[in-house]
C-alpha cells in the first residue's frame, strides 16, 4: 500500500478513478460543490489530489490545501473517500504530517461529519468547533 501526490498534468489521467471514491464525500456537501468542481480546483493547482493505492486498485482519495491564516500557516484536509480506512489511515497522517511540517504548516485541520472525531481522536486530533446550517426558502 501507497500514497502519492498526484501532479497537476496526472489529475485527468487518475480522475475516474479518483472520483469513484470522492463523490460520497462530496455529497455531504449538500449541494456547495459537485465532484468536477474539485477537478477544477486541482487543476487549477488549489487543491492537492492524493491517491492511496493498494497495487494498481485505488482505495482512497483525499485533497490538501495550504491556508495562510494572519497569525500561522495550515494544511486543510476537505475532501476524503475510500474504504478500509483502518488500513490507510495511518500512512497516510504520517504521510501528510510531513509534507506539512515541509510545507512550514503549524497544524492540519479536516471538516467532516461528526463520526470522524471517534476516528481521529485515537491519533491527537481535537474537535475544534461545530458548523450549522440553515437553509433558506428562496431557491
Amino acid at each position: 500500500m501507497m500514497i502519492t501526490a498526484v501532479p497537476i498534468e496526472g489529475v485527468d489521467i487518475v480522475w475516474e478513478d479518483a472520483k469513484k471514491v470522492l463523490h460520497k464525500s462530496v455529497e455531504t456537501s449538500a449541494g456547495k460543490f459537485e465532484v468536477e468542481d474539485l477537478r477544477q480546483e486541482l487543476k487549477a493547482g488549489l487543491l492537492v489530489l492524493w491517491l492511496v493505492m493498494d497495487g494498481s486498485e485505488v482505495l482512497a482519495a483525499l485533497t490538501s490545501r495550504v491556508i495562510e491564516y494572519p497569525g500561522r500557516r495550515a494544511m486543510a484536509l476537505d475532501w476524503v473517500g475510500g474504504k478500509r480506512m483502518s488500513k490507510w489511515l495511518p500512512l497516510v497522517l504520517n504521510t501528510l504530517q510531513r509534507y506539512a511540517t515541509d510545507c512550514g504548516c503549524k497544524h492540519i485541520e479536516g471538516y467532516g461529519r461528526k463520526a470522524w472525531g471517534r476516528i481521529l481522536q485515537k491519533y491527537g486530533w481535537q474537535p475544534e468547533y461545530i458548523a450549522y446550517r440553515m437553509e433558506l426558502n428562496n431557491g
